[in-house]
Formats: C-alpha cells, structure tokens, sequence
C-alpha cells in the first residue's frame, strides 16, 4: 500500500486532483497563506487551524461556538476519507483556508478539501528504512506538518526538512536536519514549528545513542540560522557558553552516549520572543552506570531567542534521570493570575507524573503537582525545584541487583506525545494521561531492565490506567477526572462551545461538558485514536475533525495497551458537523489464527537469554513487549508479528537478524553485535511466544 493511491470513502469516489488555484476556491487567499499576523489576528476566529495547536501558545482551543453542549448529540458524520498509512495516525491536521494538511507513516503528506475530504494532492518523499533502529521504527509515524507563506514542511525519519508547494504539493527545497546513519540512527517524528519565518525543528535520537539539538530554517530557501546542542559532546570543547557549565554535570564532562533529544514539545512565543521546548533523556537509562551528576540539559524545559538561538533559561524536571522520564512533551502557554497579578506561564505535563507551571520569561518554577499516581518521588521542593525522591526508586542501588522497583508513572510517561488542551473559557488544563506503573530492575545489555508493558500480560489492567485529567493549575486540583480502561488514548481540544473532545483507545470519538466532564456524546469508530481533533469553519458551518487508527511508536511496542481488539480499523480522517449524514462502514473485528509454529527445540536458558536479548536489542520497540506483537502478520509497511511468522521465513532468521536480508524493509541487521548463538536465542525466544499464543488460540477455538 505505500505506492497506493489513498481510497476515500464517500458515496462518489473522487479521484485526486493534481492541485487546486484561486479560481477554483472564489475568494479564497493564495494556498497556505499563513504568517505571523495572521496567526496573532485571526486568533479569536476559529474559520482555520493554521499552527500546532491552533494558536502559538498551543491551546489546542477552538473559539467555534457552533456547536456546543446543547446540540453535541446532533452532531453526525459529515465525511470520511481513508488514508494508506499502515501504522495508524499519529498527525495533528492543520486546516488553511478549506484545505486540509496531514501527515502519515512514511513521512507522506496529504492535501485535501475541507468541506468534502477530497484528495488534491499527495506527496512522499520515498523515506530510506536502512538507516538503523532509529530511523526504521521512526518511519512508521509523523505527527504532523507547519504550513507558512505558500510552503508546507514536513521532517521525514530519514532526517530531512522538506518545504512542499501548498497548491500543488511540489518540493520547493530540503535540508538536512541529522544523522540517519549516527549510532544506530537519528530520524524525525514530529511536527515542525514556524514562527518569525523561521522553521524550528528537532529530532529523536536520545534512545539511539545521538546528541539532540533544535535547528532553526529559513522559511523560504531553508537555509540552516542556527542550532542549539542540549548536551556536551566533549569535556573540552563546546557549542556554547551554558555545555562547559552543563559539562560540570557530567561524570566525564560529556554525553558519552549523547541524549537529550528534542523529539517533541517546541513551541514559539512572540509575546517573549522566545523558543521553548523540552529535551529527553539519555543512554544507559541506569544512571548508576552514567556515574554520578545532574546530566544538563536532559529532561529539561528549554528556552532560547528566536532570532539567534542564544540560551534564555531552563528547567530540569528529573536531574540523573533512571527512568527515561522525558521532559519532551507537547506544551503550553497561558496567562494566568497568581497573587492577584497576571503572569505569562508554561504548563508543562512530563512523563514524570507531576505538572508544572514555569514563568515563561525567566523559567521560574510557580508550582509542580503531581495529576497522576507518582510512587518515585514525594514531592517537588520549592525552594530547589528538584524532587524529593522515594528511598528505593532507583533500583540500580539495592544490594540485590536483581531485585525489581515498581513504581508510578510507567517508563512510557504519564503523559507522552499526546495534545493537552487549555480552555480560556474555563481556566482549565486537560491532560490525556496514562497511570500505570513500570517494573525497573538493574542488569541486561543498559543496565535496566524493564516491563514495557507497565503491567505483565497475565496482570489485570484496573479501570483508570488511563485518564482524562482536567487540571486547575491555579488552584493547583483537579477538577474532575475520566477513568479509561486502556492506558493509552487520545489528544485533546477543548472548544468555546463549552465542549472538551477525545478519542478513545476502544475506538470511541467523545465530548464531555468541560466544566464538570459529564459525556455528551460518543460516536464508534472501529479505530483506535491517538491524534488530537482539531476544529474549523466553512460555508457557514463548524466542523471537528479527527484523525483515527491506532498511532505513534508505543502503537507498535505497547500495542494491547493502546488499542482494544476491536478498534484495530483502518486510518481515516473524519469530519463531523451537526446534523451530518454520512455513513461510517466499521468492519467487524477479524479474528487472525495463529499458524502452527516451528517445533520447540531450545532450552530454558535459551529462552531466558533470548528474553533478555529482546529487551536489550529494542526488538521490543517495533515488535512489541514480549513479542505481542499487532495480533496478525501483515506487511505492506506494517511491523509483522513475529508469532505468525511462516515456517519458511524461520528458516531465514539468521540471514535476517544477523545479516540484514530485511535492511531495506527496515531490519537492522546485527550480525556485528551478537553472535549467532544469541541470535538462536532470539529465535527461540520467539517460537516459544509464538507457542503460547498459538495453544491459547487452539483452547479458545476448542470451547
């Protein structure tokens, strides 16, 4: 499917357009027309959703009253469009002037008509998979596009910014953002950011061993301004004034193993003339190992100039980081008042459990409280801004090294990739968040080891595992909160029709009354949704739109805990306004049988070094925590599940794992890492898997 034309789902198939002018949209403004002044002067419109987040600030708010908690239960479907994306949909879509802008796995882009879901245009920039581990498990998402002055951006996971024609989906220019081929590889996944006619970019990479650092473009000839590196690369030689002070919080002066990446969180404010954004941590995650030292700037809030990159200020969330708690989360700007006096904040919802409010000016930390179960630390102290951490926590301490720590919130974050919202209209902060533990224990290839599944298999994930938390950051509470029974679910926009709106892991798109969070209304998908909606006007009448089908990496390593069984349809965008009549088709839930595997030959110790083997090497991360994988083997772009690998393709394994058979399809190979003794282990590792899950599937078909 990844040279496949996109299928729309309406009652006349369309075909695409090769792109679209003025005079086929009378009194429209040239395509992606979107500046400074006019993202400052429209804020309070609504008509179009033209940066990440809707304003500058991020509020991930629409000023639409339209639609509201009175006439929400008329709200039906106004059109679907299916998108060829085999990993799902991870992509906020932007909304210029009646024209959608999405992206999808692969890097691709997508052009479509707002009032109908037609497609004008397509573009794929022919992403290379060889890179790495890195680069490979990145391709399969994107979580969106900037549009600005005619050009559409977009960062592909083989580390390039590319500026596309907004009429005709054309390739204007692309420059070089990273390193697919440093370590074991960079790549890019998320949306970039525009402002001051600047394109602000950064990539993953802290989990592949590559220095992290925030690029700013020319908007128009993507010429490279200037770059701002979060971590010391040398004890002796540095970017900047603030490495050789952040070389002082290293145990040999530099990132060894490089980190703090900018994956995510960037946001530009006019209002400071400031770029603010948040960096991940670092390699081995067990900072026994890292020896002793805050580690700066990872798991930081960062602020530098627009105009040249200079350092403004920082926040660290979790100094010597043991449990990859990253600080790269989407943010957001407001004014607030505390002690009767306005203030411009940053709200700011890590992985770590606790939510903090920043000045945005200076940094300054006005509170942080925990919006979830937090077992790791206590509290954060006001005079330090550290947190006061449980004895135990970190597990690399205990005589036993083979003794395990539970704690909340899981290494997964509470709170990843996915859009808060903030509603002027109530005052309130909305948070999807994940409360689930994760089990850390020293040892393995890095150190730790841990249960990416945050609860084992044969665990009972209890009611709440996920939340829909809205925060009071004044009052510093929470105002009410939804219980999810699967941890992950969707990003968030709340609405001045008085309206908060989500997507569900089992598949349900939803509004709840934003004040009080009573459910207005649900409408079934078939898909799981992970992307945040976004809302928009044409010809009169408002639109939500939202993005569905199970999305993001942790769709492929966490899939049971981001998806139900029967929300595993295809991605689709769909567009919803009162009183539309559209049909949704929702294909029942396919049961795939597990083919009989290979027989069991290996030994206990085998299994047990293959285990260990697949945590280490990142199997997990695109085949899934223990090998649960998306529950039926697919390819055509999607990770195959490795228990319903045919017989034949076993008898390839070692020229696969260890000599790259696959490279092109994105397998690494690690013939120079492992000996075929572990890669044996592997193998066994995975018929075993393969073998429980076939004789659960025997015993249910039985009864």
């Amino acid at each position: 499917m990844r040279s496949g034309l996109l299928c729309l789902s309406l009652v006349v198939f369309l075909l695409p357009a090769p792109g679209y002018t003025d005079d086929l949209r009378p009194g429209a403004k040239s395509p992606g027309e979107v500046t400074e002044a006019r993202v400052l002067g429209e804020a309070g419109s609504g008509d179009s959703w033209l940066v990440n987040g809707g304003n500058f600030e991020g509020h991930h708010f629409s000023p639409l009253t339209q639609i509201d908690e009175n006439n929400v239960k008329q709200l039906g479907l106004a059109w679907t469009t299916d998108i060829p994306s085999p990993t799902g949909l991870s992509a906020e879509p932007l909304v210029v002037d009646g024209v959608v802008y999405l992206s999808a796995a692969f890097s691709r882009v997508f052009a479509l008509d707002a009032t109908t879901g037609a497609l004008l245009w397509q573009f794929d920039p022919q992403v290379r998979l060889d890179f790495g581990l890195g680069n490979s498990a990145s391709a399969r998402t994107n979580r969106g596009v900037a549009v600005w002055e005619g050009s559409v951006y977009v960062g592909t996971a083989d580390c390039r910014l590319i500026a596309l024609d907004a009429a005709k989906g054309e390739k204007r220019w692309e420059s070089a953002v990273c390193d697919p081929r440093e370590a074991d590889g960079a790549a890019i996944t998320g949306a970039p950011r525009v402002g001051d006619d600047k394109v602000f970019m950064g990539y993953a990479s802290s989990d592949t061993g590559v220095r992290g650092s925030l690029v700013a473009f020319d908007a128009k000839t993507g010429k490279e301004l200037w770059r701002f590196w979060t971590v010391p690369a040398s004890p002796t030689e540095f970017e900047s004034p603030q490495l050789a002070q952040a070389s002082k919080t290293w145990a040999e002066g530099f990132a060894k193993s490089g980190g703090g990446a900018v994956w995510d969180g960037i946001r530009y404010d006019p209002v400071t003339g400031l770029v603010i954004f948040g960096t991940a941590s670092t390699t081995p995650v067990n900072a026994g190992l890292r020896g002793p030292g805050d580690n700066l700037f990872t798991n930081s809030v960062l602020a530098v100039r627009a105009d040249t990159g200079e350092y403004a200020w920082h926040y660290q969330t979790v100094p010597s980081d043991a449990w990859d708690y990253d600080a790269a989360m989407p943010k957001i700007i407001a004014e607030l008042e505390y002690d009767g006096k306005p203030r411009r904040v940053v709200l700011e919802a890590p992985k770590n459990g606790f939510l903090y409010v920043l000045d945005a000016h200076t940094g300054a930390l006005i509170s942080g409280d925990p919006y979830v179960k937090v077992t790791w630390a206590t509290h954060i102290d006001p005079r330090t801004g550290r947190p006061v951490e449980v004895p135990g926590a970190r597990y690399y301490e205990n005589e036993d090294p083979e003794q395990s720590v539970r704690i909340f919130p899981p290494s997964t974050g509470a709170h990843n990739w996915h859009a808060m919202s903030f509603s002027p209209r109530t005052g309130l902060l909305y948070i999807p968040a994940m409360n689930m533990p994760s089990t850390f224990s020293a040892g393995g290839y890095f150190g730790v080891q841990v249960e990416l599944l945050g609860y084992r298999p044969d665990e009972a994930v209890p009611l709440g595992a996920g939340k829909l938390v809205a925060w009071d950051p004044v009052k510093r509470a929470e105002r009410w909160s939804v219980d999810y029974p699967i941890p992950m679910n969707g990003g968030i926009l709340s609405t001045a029709g008085g309206l908060v709106f989500q997507g569900t892991a089992n598949g349900e798109f939803r509004a709840y009354d934003a004040e009080w969070g009573r459910l207005l209304w649900a409408k079934k998908t078939g898909s799981a949704i992970h992307a945040a909606p976004v809302s928009y006007a044409t010809g009169g009448e408002q639109y939500v739109l939202v993005p569905v089908g199970k999305g993001g990496i942790l769709g492929m390593a966490i899939t049971m805990r981001t998806a139900s069984p029967d929300a595993q349809g295809p991605s689709r965008l769909l567009a919803f306004k009162l009183d539309g009549k559209a049909e949704l088709e929702i294909a029942p839930p396919r049961h795939v049988a597990v083919p009989r595997p290979p027989p069991r030959t290996g030994t206990d110790e085998q299994i047990e070094r293959g285990t260990s083997l697949w945590r280490d090497l990142g199997c997990e991360i695109c085949h899934g925590g223990r090998v649960l994988g998306i529950g039926r083997r697919e390819l055509d772009g999607q990770i195959p599940d490795l228990r319903y690998m045919p017989r034949d393709v076993h008898k390839e394994w070692h020229g696969v794992v260890l000599g790259g058979n696959r490279l092109a399809q994105g397998m690494p190979a690690y013939g120079e890492h492992i000996s075929v003794e572990d890669s044996e282990a592997l193998q066994v590792y995975v018929v075993d898997q393969a073998w429980k899950t076939y004789e659960a599937d025997q015993a249910t078909r039985s009864r």
